[in-house]
């Protein structure tokens, strides 16, 4: 049978493992002599360690931009247009938010900038306009009457 005798410099090299985690002569190419002066320092896959997961967490979505979202798209659909500019201001401070404190929800306040901006615009054009034929349509009447007079 054969023994050896390892000097006891250090723990490493008293339990049979070199400085750098592998055993002395283990090398994971087979031909070892084809890949020059890294012999011996592959990877080790009998001593891989147990296996680790990390779990970052998510960060939290703003509030502000879901409620802006909200605002902005019922301010859209319903005509009501205070709502679409409740939605337009808390999408600016729900923005600055997410870049202060690093939330998620970016993307959620700028849809909630443009449907706010484009609802408001679009209802406000067209109240304006509804009102406008209106006024026209009552000039029109008016004057037809006093024509005939």
């Amino acid at each position: 049978m054969y023994t050896r005798q390892l000097p006891a410099r250090s723990n490493n090299a008293a339990s049979g493992h070199s400085a750098y985690g592998t055993h002395p002569g283990y090398s994971a190419y087979p031909n070892s002599a084809a890949y020059g002066s890294n012999v011996g320092f592959g990877p080790n896959p009998g001593f891989a360690g147990p296996v680790t997961y990390i779990y970052q967490p998510i960060a939290p979505t703003n509030t502000v931009a879901i409620v802006a979202m909200v605002l902005s798209l019922a301010g859209a659909m319903t005509s009501f247009v205070p709502a679409g500019i409740a939605g337009i201001v808390m999408g600016h401070i729900a923005r600055k938010q997410i870049r202060k404190r690093g939330e998620r929800g970016d993307a959620l306040a700028l849809t909630a900038l443009w449907a706010g901006y484009l609802g408001a615009g679009f209802w406000l054009i067209f109240w304006g306009l509804y009102i406008g034929v209106m006024v026209l349509a009552i000039m029109m009447g008016v004057a037809a009457e006093e024509a005939t007079y």
